[in-house]
């Protein structure tokens, strides 16, 4: 009975809030469920909220609905307007005040405990309107967690893969993976800066890391809980001997448009120099080598997206030795960024002689090579130009002893031809005799 008559003191409020506002148009918005855990276990609590994204809302009226064999919903406020009905929790709230405490963001907390193992899943409608009353339209996103999960992948691989240093001092790690793809760039155990793009649905990213020594220290934070927008997942490694430690950063990006989030490079060069490796957008670090009397670089880099932004941070002279250039893109949204690395090395004096006189004897070498190669050729095509003379004179023999032939046996049928001729001419004779 309570909260029947809620429900009408609801559907009073909605109709005084059209009477004195007369305003029908509709507005467009998101509404979206999250949770504290992506996975829990058997009897373990899990709250899940009811989020509204891209407008205030003034009074609205929903249906929850979960996996009831799977879950148990905990009512800790009896006062609160809801009902449950099975599987199916529906609540309602309108705003007393006309308007004055109207909701985005985080609207409400349902909490459940966990009854069984398997996949439980949540789902979400119902009807919201504005402080003018406008009703919103809306799209409902709905929710997935494990409960009593069973070993990842990833667990197990943990399980059977070990450190291969035993160098006591060692802080870096051999191997690092995540249980979502899309980590930019590939591992590497001398890299301590990744990129990583994750829609709006993911809560907690698995990581899995492998210390070179088996024996380090491995602390790992920020990778449970995303927030919308940058996030930052932490890998402290700290050496057996603890006097050594690194950290490996993971920047994550949580959110509902990947396109918006773009910052790789489509282009990125120096002028007369090649970059190791070749560019790629997915690789983050790369080394040239220049001369001792280079003070300066032509840098090409443009974006992916056009909308995106470039700073550029590197020295006004580059030093004799190592010299870094940082790019660093700026997505469309303002706050993605990745930082594309460059190392300089710039040869002192001694290196530059050292490079001149490699680079004339790589020059030699190669001239003795191209040498050799021309004599190859030219004896080459002497040795064809000779086979090709000889064949032109077989040749020429053949016709010389068939035109021979020839020639002889014409004389031979003319002498043949004359003889009969002869005979037919004595025989003539002899009848007329």
């Amino acid at each position: 009975m309570k909260f029947i008559f809620k429900a009408i003191i609801f559907i009073f409020a909605i109709i005084y809030i059209f009477s004195f506002n007369n305003v029908y148009a509709i507005t467009e918005g998101t509404v979206y469920l999250s949770c504290n855990k992506q996975s829990i276990e058997i009897n373990e609590e899990v709250e899940v909220f009811v989020n509204i994204e891209g407008f205030y809302s003034d009074a609205y009226d929903f249906e929850l609905y979960f996996d009831s064999d799977k879950l148990e919903f905990i009512n800790e406020n009896d006062n609160d307007n809801l009902n449950i009905i099975d599987n199916r929790i529906i609540y309602l709230w309108y705003d007393e005040n006309g308007g004055i405490k109207e909701k985005t963001g985080n609207i409400k907390t349902f909490k459940f405990r966990a009854k069984s193992d398997g996949l439980a899943t949540f789902s979400i409608n119902g009807n919201f309107y504005t402080k003018k009353g406008q009703e919103v339209r809306t799209d409902f996103k709905e929710l997935q967690i494990e409960i009593g999960k069973d070993e990842t992948a990833l667990q197990k691989q943990a399980k059977e893969e070990i450190g291969t240093s035993n160098d006591k001092a060692n802080s870096k790690l051999q191997n690092l993976r995540l249980s979502i793809e899309g980590m930019v760039p590939d591992f590497n155990k001398d890299i301590y800066n990744y990129y990583l793009i994750v829609n709006e649905n993911v809560n907690n990213i698995e990581v899995l890391t492998i210390g070179e020594n088996n024996n380090s220290e491995i602390v790992i934070t920020g990778n449970e809980n995303l927030k919308d927008g940058l996030n930052e997942i932490e890998i402290k490694v700290i050496s057996e001997d603890k006097t050594n430690n690194s950290e490996y950063i993971i920047n994550v990006t949580k959110t509902n448009n990947i396109e918006d989030a773009n910052t790789n490079l489509e282009t990125l060069a120096i002028q007369d120099f090649l970059l190791y490796p070749s560019f790629d957008n997915n690789i983050t670090n790369y080394n040239v080598e220049v001369s001792s009397t280079t003070d300066n670089i032509n840098l090409l880099a443009i974006p992916e997206d056009e909308e995106a932004s470039i700073e550029i941070k590197k020295g006004d002279t580059l030093q004799k030795g190592n010299n870094e250039v940082i790019i660093t893109v700026i997505a469309k949204n303002n706050y993605t960024k990745k930082d594309y690395i460059i190392n300089v090395y710039k040869r002192n004096n001694d290196e530059e002689l050292k490079y001149q006189e490699e680079q004339k004897e790589n020059q030699e070498s190669l001239n003795e090579i191209l040498e050799k190669t021309s004599i190859t050729i030219q004896s080459n095509d002497k040795q064809e130009n000779n086979k090709e003379q000889n064949e032109n004179e077989m040749r020429n023999s053949i016709f010389y002893i068939i035109g021979i032939i020839l020639i002889f046996t014409i004389i031979l049928l003319i002498n043949k031809k004359l003889k009969n001729k002869s005979k037919k001419k004595t025989i003539n004779k002899k009848t007329k005799e």
